[in-house]
This record gives C-alpha cells, sequence and structure tokens, in this order.
C-alpha cells in the first residue's frame, strides 16, 4: 500500500543453416560443412569494438574466394529446404500495423530464406552487398542483387528492399578522390533503380580519423542524388557502437541521411580477452562502461534526432573456450560466432544462465576439461532492448542478421509483442532505471515509458529501492504526460507502492549532469477488476494553499477512512507527513503547524476510500 512507510525518510535497500551446422565447432563436420562454418564466422558481425577489425574485414578475401553460387546453390550449400513449411507463428492471418521501423540485413549467402521471413513484421530489408571496388569507384561484385526474387517478394508485402554497400578498406581511395566519389554514387543510383528498389545502406567500416570530412561529404552527395533520382528513397548508415577513431560526424551525418543505425553488437567480440555480453543493454556494477544505453546517449547527444535514430541488434553470439565458467574469465582461443538458432537450442542442453548486470544470457559448458562460454541474445533479452528504444523515442531497430533464427518463430513473435498494433503486453514486469537494476543510470537521461496491460482497470508499481540524487522522477495515471500526476520523486525518499486507477501508468525521467545514483527497482502489476474507487474520485480530489496560510483538503468521495498528507522538499526530503484517521470532508491544517520554511514542496495526498487508495499531488509554493 502507498500508505505504508510514507511518512520515514529511510532510503529502502533493498549455425547460419538449420539444421548443417554442429552445435559444436569439435563435432565431426565434413570439409563442405567446415568451408561453409568459415564462410559465416566471416560473415557474422559488421563491427566490432576497441577499433578491432571487423570478422568481416578480417574473412572478406577469404569468403570472396568460395565460387560464385545462385540462390538455389546457396539453399543446397546451406542444406535449406526452401519448400518446407514455416512454423504456423510466421504466418499469422492477424493483421499488424508496424509502430517502428524493423529494419534487417539479407545476407546474400542465406539465399532464399526469405521465404520464411514474417514480411508483416519488416518495415525494410537490407540486402548484403554491394562491394565496392576502390580503383574506380564502381563495384566488385554485386552478388545476385539483379537475379534475387527477394525484391519483388518484399515489395509486394509493403516492405522497402535497400541496398547494402560495404568497404573495409582503402576509404581513402574512394573517398578522397571527387571522380570515384561520383562514380561510386552514379552506379548506386544506377543499380538500385534496375531493380526498382528503395534505397541503399552504407557499410563502410575501418576508417580512420582523416576520412571524417570526406565521408560527410559523401553521405550529403548521395543522399542528393538518390532523393532527386528516387523520389521517397531512403539513405540508410551503418554507424559504429563507439566511433574510436573519431570518423563520424552524427549530427553532419543525420542533417543529409535518413537513418542512422547503431550496430550495437560486439562489445565483446571473437578476439576479445575475456568473455562476456555480445550486447549489453547496461553494464551494472560489473561490465565496462561501454553498452547499448550509452551508445544511444552518446548518438542523441551529438545530435542525431531520436526520429533518425535505430538500434542494430544481434541474431548471434560467441563462443569461446574459456579460464573457466565465470563471467569475464579470460579466453584461451579466438571466440567462434553462433547463430540464434544453435545458441538457444545449446542453452537449453546445457543450462541458460542470465547475468543480471548487462541483461542478456549465456551459457557455459566443458568439453574434455576445457571450459566454454557462450554469451547471445534471446528474445528476453532483445525485448529489453526493444523496450530502450521506446523509452528512447527511437526510430526503430535494426537485425543483423535475417535469416540466423531459422524456422524458429520466438523473435518474430518478440518483433510483434514490442513493435506493432497486435502487441499482447503481459500483466505484470519489472522495472529499472537506465543503468540496469545493479548500475548507476547516466548524466543528461531524458525519456518517457508507458506501461498500458490491455484491459487493465488498475496498475500498481512497487518501488524495491530508489535513490536519484538531485534528479526527478514524475509518475502520471494514464498513457502519457497530459494524464493526472500521482507523484514528483526525487532524492532518495521510496515512493513506495504507486497505484494507477486508469489502468495505464507514464513515467518520465530526467537527470542534469551534476551526479547520478543508482536509480531504482521496481515491480508491478495489473488488475482486471475495476476499482471500488468511483472513477472520478481520484481526479477531483483537491490540494490547495489559500492566501491566508492555511492548506486545504477536500474530497466529494464518501467512505473516506483515512488521509495522509506528504510533503517533499527540492531535495526529495520528506519535510512534513500527517496521518488522519476518520477525516472531515474538508480539512485544515495550519500553515504556522507545518514548521517547514518557505519554498517550493510537492504535496503527495493519499485517501483511503472503501479500502482503496486514491491520489493527488500537487506543487505548492508556501510562503
Amino acid at each position: 500500500m502507498m500508505m505504508m512507510g510514507w511518512c520515514r525518510n529511510s532510503i529502502t535497500v533493498i549455425a547460419l543453416c538449420h539444421s548443417c551446422v554442429p552445435s559444436s565447432v569439435t563435432d565431426a563436420m565434413n570439409l563442405h560443412q567446415l568451408r561453409f562454418l568459415l564462410a559465416l564466422i566471416a560473415a557474422l558481425s559488421p563491427t566490432t569494438l576497441l577499433a578491432q577489425p571487423s570478422i568481416i574485414q578480417q574473412q572478406s578475401e577469404q569468403f570472396g574466394q568460395l565460387p560464385e553460387r545462385t540462390e538455389q546453390e546457396w539453399d543446397a550449400f546451406n542444406g535449406y529446404d526452401a519448400a518446407a513449411s514455416a512454423p504456423a507463428a510466421l504466418f499469422r492471418a492477424q493483421v499488424c500495423t508496424l509502430r517502428r521501423i524493423v529494419f534487417g540485413w539479407h545476407p546474400y549467402w542465406m539465399g532464399t530464406a526469405y521465404n520464411d521471413y514474417d514480411l508483416s513484421l519488416l518495415s525494410d530489408i537490407s540486402y548484403f552487398s554491394y562491394e565496392v571496388d576502390t580503383a574506380t569507384g564502381g563495384y566488385r561484385n554485386l552478388r545476385n542483387w539483379l537475379t534475387t526474387e527477394l525484391i519483388p517478394k518484399a515489395q509486394q508485402a509493403g516492405v522497402r528492399v535497400n541496398l547494402c554497400v560495404t568497404l573495409f578498406g582503402g576509404h581513402g581511395a574512394v573517398l578522397g578522390n571527387p571522380a570515384r566519389r561520383k562514380t561510386l554514387v552514379d552506379s548506386l543510383v544506377s543499380v538500385v533503380q534496375r531493380r526498382g528498389g528503395n534505397g541503399v545502406n552504407i557499410d563502410f567500416e575501418g576508417m580512420g580519423a582523416s576520412q571524417r570530412a570526406n565521408f560527410t561529404a559523401f553521405i550529403a552527395q548521395l543522399s542528393s542524388a538518390f532523393h532527386t533520382a528516387i523520389p521517397g528513397s531512403q539513405v540508410s548508415i551503418a554507424v559504429p557502437a563507439v566511433d574510436w577513431n573519431n570518423v563520424m560526424d552524427p549530427a553532419g551525418l543525420s542533417a543529409s541521411a535518413d537513418l542512422l543505425i547503431i550496430m550495437g553488437y560486439d562489445y565483446h567480440w571473437g578476439g576479445a580477452p575475456n568473455t562476456g555480453p555480445v550486447s549489453p543493454k547496461n553494464n551494472g556494477a560489473f561490465w565496462s562502461p561501454y553498452d547499448v544505453t550509452r551508445s544511444i546517449n552518446s548518438y542523441l547527444s551529438k545530435g542525431v534526432p531520436p526520429g533518425k535514430l535505430c538500434l542494430g541488434i544481434p541474431y548471434y553470439g560467441y563462443d569461446w573456450a574459456a579460464a573457466d565458467s565465470t563471467p569475464s574469465a579470460k579466453t584461451t582461443g579466438t571466440g567462434k560466432a553462433v547463430l540464434f538458432s544453435n545458441a538457444v537450442q545449446n542453452a537449453a542442453t546445457n543450462g541458460r544462465r542470465w547475468d543480471l548486470h548487462s541483461s542478456t544470457p549465456y551459457y557455459a559448458y566443458q568439453i574434455d576439461s576445457t571450459w566454454h562460454q557462450c554469451w547471445y541474445d534471446d528474445a528476453e533479452s532483445l525485448r529489453k532492448k526493444y523496450e530502450l528504444t521506446e523509452m528512447k523515442q527511437l526510430a526503430g531497430i535494426g537485425i543483423w542478421a535475417l535469416g540466423y533464427d531459422g524456422k524458429r518463430s520466438e523473435l518474430w513473435d518478440a518483433l510483434r509483442e514490442n513493435f506493432t498494433t497486435c502487441a499482447a503486453s503481459p500483466c505484470s514486469g519489472q522495472l529499472s532505471d537506465m543503468g540496469g537494476p545493479t548500475g548507476n543510470y547516466y548524466n543528461r537521461e531524458q525519456w518517457v515509458h508507458t506501461i498500458a496491460p490491455a484491459d487493465a482497470k488498475q496498475l500498481s508499481l512497487s518501488f524495491t529501492s530508489f535513490s536519484v540524487a538531485d534528479d526527478h522522477l514524475s509518475i502520471y495515471d494514464g498513457r502519457d504526460t497530459a494524464a493526472p500526476l500521482l507523484g514528483w520523486f526525487t532524492g532518495a525518499n521510496n515512493p513506495g507502492t504507486i497505484i494507477a486507477r486508469s489502468g495505464a501508468m507514464t513515467l518520465a525521467f530526467q537527470s542534469n549532469d551534476t551526479g547520478v545514483s543508482w536509480g531504482w527497482r521496481g515491480e508491478w502489476e495489473c488488475s482486471t477488476t475495476p476499482s471500488s474507487v468511483p472513477s472520478t474520485a481520484h481526479q477531483m480530489l483537491n490540494i490547495r494553499y489559500q492566501p491566508n496560510g492555511r492548506i486545504m483538503l477536500s474530497s466529494p468521495a464518501t467512505g473516506v477512512s483515512a488521509i495522509q498528507i506528504q510533503l517533499v522538499d527540492i531535495t526529495g526530503r520528506v519535510a512534513y507527513c500527517q496521518h488522519i484517521t476518520n477525516p472531515e470532508p474538508e480539512i485544515v491544517i495550519e500553515r504556522a503547524a507545518l514548521s517547514v520554511p518557505a519554498g517550493f514542496y510537492i504535496a503527495n495526498v493519499v485517501w483511503v476510500i472503501n479500502r482503496q487508495e486514491a491520489v493527488a499531488t500537487k506543487r505548492l509554493w508556501l510562503w
């Protein structure tokens, strides 16, 4: 109950193919499968942290030496049966409308796996890839762009199709040469127009700081050309999770491009010295300060509008040989990429574990006397990142890579439940600040988050810990910040339990740059039973400060058995608290009886009406 504890100042502490890739790299495999696995490792991740060359960059020559194949030949190579039925969950009759961008990369080596994609849950597909020829500015290879049936199939379903453009070395030879840069722009416009494509996606990696201005100018030139030649076309850029080389000019790029997609993975990469999360939502009190939340904050703080920013998420993980089974154990070998479809099966066999600090799963197992750890993302961890994109009001997400979930349906379900009008929200959950359950939140945060379970008539949020320094959290009884204010909280005074009678609750948090704290953890649940409190009673509760120095409290509701009033000063300290049983319809509190200095206060008042609570909050200036 919210009434409990309000009059205290204490803090409450509280395998690319679906069947042919072995679950372990030590399993028996034929040469055909081994070559396939090496190609897979080469292709899985478009970026790495700590300025490490990406796996694509390291393996691009080896992968390029594989024979050219048609999509059907890739299917045969992968052991993919396009005619086999996908799970019924992928083809629901229910029509869902996307509320966010869901952008997915389709690597050419996935053949016709797009036959299993739920196109109703995708806004964009980026065909991977157009490989830039640095000698001319044109292309070395288009793979199957000119023949793939993905383009008409996706467009018929209303999905935009983009051509992904890759360059992993020799950037200056193109970006620093006006003639080659123009050739590249003209070539891209031509090959996209030739297939009736909808845009282009740029993935240039490993650039040095010397190319910063050239890259920004290239994107401006490219965007102008595409928007002129193909009206309504989209120019997007894959940008690193951490821009170690200071190559990106986020504000300049977003001024001309339509979309920036943070490659929010490989925070631990194949060559990492320690095991750990590939895509940590938060770092908690254990991992390095770099995580998905901080990457988003960084791009927003550098001038990228949230409506032009997407978060890239992984459908894969890494399996490392390690010194032992503990998180952050020393690695004893290079990590091998593991697709979601394989990782989730292996986790079921070896025991899925959950890392609270990063909000990601992992599993550990032994081969002979050698420990292995595999860190990956699944539906639960991805949902937490999806929730993050909603809280930050980002344009949407990007997926590396489509098809890596095989014929499984749970990742499609997660997209449906988070980004469409068909979302079926649960009736209970946990909530923490942006720092996660074990870490501090960040400076200069500003976000709004709404909890609105379907058919809920009442929703309660109980805080198990709370500390926000001189920052503040506002909570509203409804679906937005225009709804009635339930409370305005700062400092270290635990709000206890907050009840929203509307069945929806909106939280708005804002932090300054003077310091942070551990934030909060809470649990919420909803009820589908209407409250016995009259629906308008809590909205009609009245708090006012009169010129004669009196605080007046009144309510039109009958059956009031108790009232509690709390005055909170700007530091978050409870300056005054009084509990009154069997109150009169109108209560008068004399200013002299308050014994508080003049200033600004938040008045939190709870009425207990027919054994239910009604809440009113008001800002008061006492003189």
